[in-house]
């Protein structure tokens, strides 16, 4: 028995060892973990760097676009084949529609004219470098005496919500305020007209941001922010903004902590989820909710046939909302209701994935994939269903949900970042891809529902009006330079979010 003392004193110590060794471990994985988070940081920025070389890449001068496509053809017959037919396949699918036979069941019909002028579009394109116009700015009224002058910095000005945003305030506030835009990215073959564009792409150091300031010589700075892999470029951009005597304001667009610093006079964050989740101590911030044009997104006179037997999902498909699985609850819809028709409208790299995916699982025939389609044909493709669909991961607004309760539509989704918000309840979201797809089921069995939803959701809409976010911007701007606040006649008082 004397031995027994020895023994649990040794196995104590055993454990004591075990316990350090095990604190050694989780400590090495905490740092593992940030290192593979740091790492994953610079893999986004040289990713976007390579995309900018890739995207930046010109023919010597000597050699007409053409003929370079020509000699890449040659050279390099593998990828630029694999490249063509990947662009043809992308424009069969966006150019299949589909017809609805006596049954109801639908069938995928290709339209050889749509096909013929996508890929005449994309061709057109990559031989000759046509680039579309993407965004035209129109100013709605004539400057106004001397307007001061404010430099918006934003990484991309691709489609999107935060580009929408620049656009909108260019249209409606540059007839006091001259704005000009700092970007690292332009569309891909695409341009827009009417706005002053400086491209600085990333890995720009502040020095240039310096040189780009001293030119433009801004009263205001807009910061744009999304964070992430492009923090680096707007952490040089809010440098050289700092040794100057401009205002910052910074826009906190996507769900991520914003770029903090005592020089930044006020941040202005898309949702009241942004705020109370990644800044709930900023006490200098406003929540101003993007704003829609209720005259151009309204209902309907009527409704496109089998309208109330479509769902319809709008989005740029990338990974920055959506993910692989985004498309499962439509599918599952489809397979439980084979009359349904299921409208995707967008493109990106999820596009391919979300074909396969719904060609293996043995219901293309409900798909319809339009591609990518200009701003102001949105509110006809809106027009052929009365259920919107947001199978979103990640949400920090996304104007495309008011679009469709402006236009009448019943909208339901997952239960993620501002959609509550902007719904005001989560009744139609679920938790669960499965959860959403038995929401859209029960919505489209029951018809009254969708119109009662369809009714609320445009009286809800009204809070996001175009016209009331400018007045708010306008208050902004105004307090920001000390100036009186802008008389705007014709347009409704400044609305904040609530304070929280």
């Amino acid at each position: 028995m004397a031995a027994l003392p020895e023994a649990i004193a040794a196995l104590n110590g055993r454990i004591e060892d075990l316990a350090r060794q095990n604190a050694a471990l989780l400590a090495g994985q905490e740092a593992l973990r940030e290192q593979v988070a740091a790492m994953q940081v610079h893999a986004n920025l040289v990713g976007h760097i390579l995309q900018q070389v890739h995207a930046n890449q010109r023919p010597p001068r000597d050699l007409p676009l053409p003929l370079a496509r020509l000699r890449d053809l040659v050279v390099s017959p593998g990828p630029s084949l694999a490249f063509l037919r990947e662009m043809a396949r992308a424009g069969v699918i966006t150019s299949t529609g589909l017809v609805q036979d006596a049954s109801g069941a639908w069938h995928p019909r290709v339209r050889p004219l749509r096909a013929a002028r996508h890929m005449a579009r994309d061709f057109a394109g990559l031989m000759l470098g046509h680039r579309g116009v993407v965004y035209r700015v129109r100013p709605r009224h004539a400057p106004v005496g001397e307007r001061p002058r404010v430099l918006h910095v934003i990484p991309n000005v691709f489609v999107g919500g935060s580009t929408q945003l620049v656009v909108d305030l260019h249209e409606r506030l540059g007839h006091r305020y001259e704005m000009q835009v700092v970007t690292a990215a332009l569309p891909p073959n695409g341009r827009h007209e009417g706005m002053v564009l400086h491209h600085l792409p990333l890995g720009t150091p502040a020095t240039a941001f310096a040189a780009l300031l001293d030119a433009v010589k801004p009263d205001m700075v807009h910061l744009h922010y999304w964070g992430e892999g492009d923090r680096p470029w707007y952490e040089a951009a809010l440098d050289a903004a700092k040794a100057t005597s401009a205002v910052i304001l910074e826009n906190v667009n996507t769900p991520v902590e914003p770029l903090r610093d005592p020089r930044i006079h006020a941040y202005l964050f898309v949702s009241n989820y942004i705020r109370v989740t990644f800044a709930p101590g900023v006490g200098n911030g406003r929540v101003i909710h993007p704003g829609i044009d209720l005259d151009r997104f309204r209902p309907p006179a009527a409704w496109a046939p089998g309208a109330a037997d479509t769902i319809g999902m709008v989005y740029r498909l990338a990974r920055d909302k959506l993910d692989d699985a985004s498309i499962e609850p439509l599918i599952e819809v489809a397979q439980r209701r084979p009359r349904t028709r299921v409208l995707v409208v967008g493109d990106g790299e999820l596009l391919p994935v979300y074909f396969a995916r719904v060609s293996a699982a043995g219901v293309r025939r409900n798909f319809e994939f339009t591609g990518v389609v200009p701003f102001d044909q949105l509110p006809q493709l809106y027009r052929q269903f009365r259920t919107f669909v947001a199978p979103v991961v990640r949400e920090s607004f996304g104007q495309v949900t008011p679009f469709a309760m402006a236009m009448g539509q019943a909208v339901a989704g997952l239960r993620t970042g501002a959609l509550p918000e902007i719904l005001g309840g989560d009744e139609t979201l679920g938790a669960t891809g499965g959860a959403l797809a038995d929401i859209l089921v029960g919505l489209l069995d029951q018809p009254e529902r969708m119109a009662a939803l369809s009714r609320a959701n445009m009286e809800r809409a009204r809070r996001f009006s175009l016209d009331g976010m400018i007045r708010a911007y306008a208050q902004v701007y105004a307090e920001a330079l000390g100036r009186e606040a802008d008389p705007m006649p014709g347009f409704p008082p400044a609305q904040f979010y609530p304070e929280v």
